[in-house]
């Protein structure tokens, strides 16, 4: 048998259980290229990197993909989640990008 506690109070689920799935991605804006992308050998910057790695045995890649979390919730803490997702006190205000 599965048993589920709550990602927030760390209480054992019983019965009710919530799920909260994020992902967090970078984002690329394709009209965003400069002139050094575009005269930059690319080919010479990837065998310098592998160069470099072997130099120093260093083979670890940054991550740099999406990052998918699932939380899960009891009844209380999912309305406490819906309130706040960013857990943020009342009086701080979130300050959104232009666009």
């Amino acid at each position: 048998m599965i048993h589920y506690t709550c990602d927030l109070c760390g209480c054992p689920i019983s019965s009710e259980r919530y799920e909260a799935k994020i992902e967090v991605a970078p984002v690329h804006d394709p009209d965003d290229i400069s002139s050094d992308d575009l005269t930059a050998d690319h080919l010479q910057l990837i065998a310098d990197e592998i160069e470099a790695m072997e130099s120093t045995g260093e083979f670890e890649l940054e991550e740099t993909g999406a990052k998918k979390l699932n939380l899960d919730f009891c009844g209380t803490c999912a309305q406490r989640f819906l309130r706040s997702p960013l857990n943020l006190s009342p009086g701080h205000r979130v300050k959104f990008s232009n666009n």
